[in-house]
């Protein structure tokens, strides 16, 4: 199994054909991947980019995971 750091992400919204965009790159690499999120999935993927750190990407399973937590890990009021 391969794990590897998503280096950069970037979020895409085109108004035309209202489409959704998903841009990834994995730590050590030069190529930005695209694909098209339907509407949910983008909302969550965005939620869990902007709010979890570090993701990883397992390039075996083609799947997104955030780093582990400790069990009733609350979050800081902001």
């Amino acid at each position: 199994m391969a794990w590897k750091t998503v280096d950069k992400y970037y979020l895409g919204y085109n108004l035309a054909t209202k489409q959704f965009y998903f841009y990834y790159r994995l730590q050590g690499e030069t190529t930005i991947t695209q694909f098209f999120p339907s509407a949910q999935e983008f909302i969550a993927l965005a939620d869990m980019f902007r709010n979890e750190g570090p993701i990883s990407y397992n390039t075996d399973g083609n799947y997104f995971v955030t780093a582990p937590e400790a069990v009733g890990e609350g979050e800081t009021p902001g």
